[in-house]
């Protein structure tokens, strides 16, 4: 949680934003490339972090799995930093790199001494745009991915149950579909098809690139203009036009079993608003969801594990950091053998109790408290910065409303809170889930 007032200065090659919470500055290369700096001198290291504005919700429907897919070649090297170089560099330099792709972005990083850093930009703006690979390597880097889906999919029934579950409440939308992908769609992607998706949508003007770290406003302007201002831009910044999903008017309830299940599980999943349709609202959303379910001081686990004993775990979460619809997760592991739908009256007979008469002005002074000094807390060190902000920037929040989550945290009423339960109470548009 994040954000910023800021001073636009117009120069030849940027826009500048003074940002006040994390200190942070922001400008933009002539080519539409977004760049934000945070300074922190404390140790000669910088991290680097690029976000391309492009995950597995830009796939076309029949290639799923290309965003992910394209993550893992982006590896494999260029013409002038051979396949592996990269790499070797950051290791022999006592650096950290990795690398995600989640269903709204890709993000690269690198954890870095700060002399090295040049050299770093230098390599990462190389591959934007030269990226070199056989289709030897394609058909390689495929089997791993296959391996890779097998592994975290396919033999882990829980997993199982989630892919089912999320594709049932996102008919339409990709969010329905899995990052990694279907295993034969993955099958059937081709050389073309990787860049194809590369050359359209690894762009300067589809990225933001975030330093934090001992780095120098000064010194990222140049570096970045050196290298990433030459790259010729073309204009990719898109707006999505998702499929939208019907509303659910049937109760879905999707069963797995699997032999090698030792705990039956009991899942519900919601859509709901993101925190990009409103931060207040959803703001109110999370901290609400935090009371009520958020691990084992939450009123769900306190009346349903530790005084009553239906449950050997409960709980749930909201997650809001998407371009799109928002979701809730709940979960519970039964002690006894219980129904799904046995499951599912108990937990809603406590949401409901609670809700109707309102959270408690202690248990909300507490966990607004809790939520706010944990925001600071995220704030300090290299790595952290550059998430925080590069993940907000890529799902749509503005690093002014980041500048003021602090402030808007303050601001948040019992009222709101309650309200946002309340609606949260009348979601319809949920699935159930039970492994066994």
């Amino acid at each position: 949680m994040f954000l910023f007032s800021f001073l636009i200065l117009i120069s030849a090659f940027y826009c500048e934003i003074q940002a006040k919470l994390f200190d942070s500055k922001s400008f933009e290369l002539q080519n539409g490339m977004q760049v934000v700096v945070v300074e922190n001198h404390r140790a000669p290291v910088v991290s680097s972090m690029i976000w391309y504005n492009v995950g597995s919700v830009d796939e076309t429907y029949g290639k799923s799995g290309l965003a992910h897919f394209l993550e893992h070649l982006m590896f494999k090297g260029t013409k002038k930093f051979k396949n592996g170089e990269f790499s070797d560099f950051i290791s022999k330099n006592g650096g950290t790199e990795n690398a995600f792709t989640s269903f709204d972005y890709t993000a690269y990083y690198q954890i870095i001494p700060s002399e090295k850093i040049e050299k770093i930009l230098e390599m990462e703006a190389d591959r934007m745009k030269n990226l070199v690979l056989s289709k030897k390597q394609v058909e390689t880097e495929k089997s791993v991915i296959l391996e890779e889906r097998s592994q975290r999919i396919d033999s882990s029934p829980s997993s199982v149950l989630d892919e089912s579950m999320r594709k049932s409440l996102f008919p339409n939308h990709t969010y329905g579909t899995p990052i990694i992908g279907w295993k034969h769609e993955i099958e059937n992607l081709t050389y073309e098809d990787i860049f194809e998706f590369y050359n359209k949508y690894y762009d300067p003007s589809n990225a933001v690139l975030v330093l934090s770290g001992d780095i120098k406003i000064k010194d990222a302007k140049r570096i970045t203009k050196k290298f990433f201002g030459k790259i010729k831009s073309n204009k990719v910044k898109q707006k999505r036009n998702y499929l939208v999903d019907p509303p659910l008017k049937t109760r879905i309830q999707i069963n797995h079993e699997h032999p090698n299940v030792e705990q039956p599980i009991w899942k519900k999943l919601y859509k709901t608003i993101s925190l990009t349709e409103s931060i207040d609202d959803g703001l109110a959303l999370d901290i609400g969801l935090e009371i009520i379910a958020g691990g084992k001081t939450s009123i769900l686990y306190q009346e349903l594990v530790t005084k009553q004993k239906i449950f050997a775990a409960v709980g749930g979460y909201y997650q809001g950091l998407t371009k799109g619809p928002g979701n809730i997760y709940f979960y519970a592991i039964p002690n006894k053998n219980l129904s799904p739908k046995d499951i599912d009256i108990k937990i809603n007979n406590v949401l409901k109790n609670v809700i109707k008469k309102g959270i408690s002005p202690d248990d909300f002074n507490r966990k607004k408290k809790e939520y706010y000094y944990n925001f600071i807390y995220q704030q300090d060190g290299i790595g952290k910065p550059a998430q925080i902000i590069g993940e907000a920037l890529s799902v749509g929040i503005k690093l002014e409303d980041l500048e003021n989550w602090d402030q808007r945290i303050n601001e948040l009423s019992i009222e709101k809170v309650n309200e946002a339960l309340n609606r949260f109470l009348e979601n319809k548009n949920f699935v159930t889930g039970m492994l066994k």
